[in-house]
């Protein structure tokens, strides 16, 4: 279980990015929003699978801080 507390703030600043994003539901402006962001990576050499990756090690990081130090490490 996570204790922490940015969880619903961050929750709400997502919330507010996908509003409006492509004038449809907040699902479907998601899509739009990653597809985006990848012709993003396309066009500044970016890796969109590795940030996608990361970003999901935050997720994991952020939802379960019982986690001991060892399995925090990358």
């Amino acid at each position: 279980m996570t204790t922490d507390v940015l969880i619903p703030e961050r929750v709400e600043k997502c919330r507010k990015a996908l509003d409006g994003y492509s004038g449809d539901d907040s699902f479907v402006c998601l899509i739009d929003l990653l597809a985006d962001a990848m012709h993003w990576c396309a066009a500044n050499g970016e890796d969109f699978h590795y940030a996608l990756c990361v970003a999901g090690k935050h997720y994991l990081a952020e939802l379960n801080d019982a986690q001991t130090e060892e399995r925090r490490l990358p």
